[in-house]
C-alpha cells in the first residue's frame, strides 16, 4: 500500500511547539510585560493556532506561569554554572547574579532577565515567585552572601538593570557598572 504525504503535514514534536510557544511567550513579556502577551500574538509568532497554544496551555495565566516557571529554572541553571566556575566562596552568589543581572547577552532587553523583571512589574500576582526564588538562593548562601555590603550590591545591580538596561547607547556604561559591582563583592566590610 502506497502511502500519500501532505505536503502540509508536519511532523508533531509537542515538546519543541511547547518550547517554541515559552520562547515567543518570553519575548513577547521581555518587550512589553505581561500586557503585551496574547494567546494570537504567541500563535503567529510561533507559527502555530490559538488552538495549538491552547493545546499546550489552556489560559493566558498557565501559559505565563509555565514561561515564568521555564525562565526560573533557566536563571537557576545559569547560576549553577557560575558558581561552579568561581571559586572564592564570599559573595559567590552575589557575583553570579549580578554578572546574570547585567550581561546583555544572555539576559539583556528582550531576554530571558527582562522578560521576568518585566512581568513581574506588569503583574504583581508572580512577585511572590520571584520572591520564594530569592529567598531559597540566599539561605542556600547564607555563609557567603548574608553581609548587608552584598545586598546593597544585588539591589544596586537591579537598580543599573533598570536605569541603564533600557537604553542600547548605555551598554559600555553597564558593563563598567557591572564590573565596578563584581569587584566590590569581594570587599569585606
Amino acid at each position: 500500500m502506497t502511502q500519500i504525504h501532505n505536503a502540509h503535514q508536519r511532523k508533531k514534536q509537542p515538546e519543541k511547539v511547547r518550547q517554541l510557544i515559552l520562547q515567543n511567550t518570553m519575548q513577547l513579556a521581555a518587550e512589553s510585560g505581561v500586557k503585551g502577551v496574547s494567546i494570537q500574538a504567541v500563535a503567529d509568532l510561533s507559527n502555530v493556532t490559538k488552538g495549538g497554544v491552547f493545546h499546550h496551555f489552556p489560559n493566558k495565566q498557565s501559559l505565563i506561569a509555565a514561561m515564568i516557571c521555564s525562565a526560573m529554572q533557566t536563571l537557576d541553571d545559569e547560576v549553577e554554572k557560575y558558581l561552579a566556575t568561581h571559586a572564592i566562596e564570599y559573595g559567590c552568589f552575589t557575583r553570579a547574579y549580578i554578572e546574570l543581572t547585567l550581561t546583555s547577552e544572555n539576559f539583556g532587553i528582550g531576554s530571558l532577565w527582562s522578560a521576568l523583571c518585566l512581568t513581574f512589574i506588569s503583574d504583581q500576582a508572580f512577585c511572590a515567585e520571584w520572591n520564594q526564588w530569592l529567598a531559597q538562593r540566599l539561605a542556600r548562601h547564607q555563609v557567603t552572601d548574608q553581609d548587608m555590603n552584598l545586598q546593597l550590591l544585588r539591589y544596586a545591580a537591579d537598580g543599573a538593570w533598570l536605569m541603564e538596561g533600557f537604553n542600547p547607547e548605555n551598554q559600555q556604561k553597564l558593563i563598567e557598572i557591572k564590573n565596578e559591582l563584581i569587584q566590590r563583592t569581594f570587599l569585606k566590610y
